[in-house]
């Protein structure tokens, strides 16, 4: 059998095909007007001044009759009150300035069903509204036809659902490109070995070790979807065991030196003379700080300069990487650490990443018990700071 799905307009309409329905929907009506509602303090007024999407009702003419403190939150007033009387397109239009054509348009065919949705900007991370209308219909008593008389509507800010799926749909983007280039070089070059006679062995070497470096980049990016599923799942855990950090580090910048290299960049390290031994989880540390360094090198142009710089505090060991790369705009860092987010700056867009890495890296340091910030500025470079404690025992989360 087919499945049908109906929208909220219809779940409300369908309510009407009963006469008790039609008598629920009089009374709800009713209470959201105030009428029977019981005064201010009312059950039904309290429940809908407890809800967070933003209520009201309105009139034939489309005038606001009652609103609860959410809708007048959204559209930016102060107090619901004031609202009373002032058309409700309107209201909503002065608040979602940056996309009210279709509310208008709508508005202006009459009271039907309908939902939309309203950009408070011209950006995505400026707000969005989310906007539907219901018409309440009421039998009249002399002539028995039904009436539109009243309109319930609903404000609901989907803001932080929009931005989650715009994040998912660049990471899938990215992901593709992510594997489709590895898997692009590994086919070619293990075709060219496996058909082309004649190849010297110097040129099978260079053709193995590329084969190599694409697998292992494959490797790495199924690690941190393995990685980001855990930490959905609440399973991402920390094994620790006591650690040479003075070793750890030096694997690290031993592994980040090529890429370094490459791009005719310095490494400046400034290293404490004696090192403290630390309780950590060897792999998932070596991981995040070879996170950092990547990311230092990825985004700081050809002839750009990192600092390497370890200190030792009572309790703490702070490590720190900066860069004097293109840095990060002060509306963007905030939200660095989410997962799959990736900056707007097409200097950034233009260079493959995942968006996983720092979700990953915050999390690693707090199942440490530490902690893991940032600093940045767009055109001076940033510098993160992994923050781990010396003297306290972290349970394995």
């Amino acid at each position: 059998m087919p499945v049908v799905v109906q929208t909220e307009a219809d779940q409300w309409n369908s309510l009407l095909s009963g006469e008790s329905d039609a008598e629920l929907l009089s009374q709800l009506e009713q209470r959201l007007s105030g009428d029977s509602c019981g005064g201010a303090d009312g059950p039904w007024r309290a429940i809908v001044d407890s809800i967070s999407d933003g209520i009201c009702s309105a009139d034939a003419e489309g005038r606001i009759v009652q609103a609860n403190p959410a809708f007048a939150a959204l559209v930016g007033v102060s107090s619901s009150r004031s609202l009373t009387g002032q058309s409700v397109c309107d209201v909503i239009v002065a608040a979602a300035s940056g996309e009210s054509e279709k509310l208008v348009q709508q508005f202006s065919r009459g009271m039907t069903s309908f939902a939309c949705e309203l950009r408070r900007g011209a950006e995505l991370a400026d707000g969005v509204l989310r906007v539907a209308c219901v018409p309440l219909r009421e039998t009249s008593e002399s002539d028995g036809h039904s009436s539109e008389d009243h309109s319930v509507w609903q404000l609901r800010d989907v803001t932080h659902q929009k931005l989650a799926e715009e994040a998912r749909n660049q990471f899938v983007f990215t992901a593709t490109h992510e594997l489709r280039t590895p898997l692009c070089n590994l086919k070619a070059y293990a075709e060219t070995l496996a058909l082309q006679d004649g190849i010297d062995v110097d040129r099978q070497k260079e053709f193995c070790n590329i084969i190599n470096s694409e697998a292992t980049r494959l490797a790495r990016f199924v690690d941190e979807l393995l990685n980001i599923s855990q930490m959905e799942g609440g399973g991402l855990s920390v094994t620790k065991h006591q650690t040479d950090i003075e070793r750890l580090l030096k694997e690290v910048l031993d592994h980040v030196r090529p890429q370094i290299s490459k791009k005719q960049q310095t490494l400046e390290t400034s290293l404490p003379a004696r090192f403290p031994k630390l309780s950590v989880d060897k792999d998932k540390i070596s991981g995040t700080l070879i996170n950092l360094l990547g990311n230092a090198c990825k985004y700081t142009p050809e002839n750009g300069s990192l600092h390497f710089t370890v200190e030792v505090e009572p309790g703490t060991l702070l490590i720190h990487v900066e860069d004097s790369g293109y840095g990060i705009s002060a509306e963007e860092l905030p939200r660095i650490f989410d997962k799959f987010f990736r900056s707007s700056d097409q200097r950034v867009r233009d260079i493959e990443g995942t968006g996983l890495g720092l979700a990953f890296a915050k999390e690693v340091a707090r199942l440490h018990g530490g902690s893991l910030t940032a600093q940045s500025e767009v055109g001076r470079g940033s510098r993160f700071t992994l923050t781990l404690p010396l003297d306290t025992q972290i349970d394995q989360v």
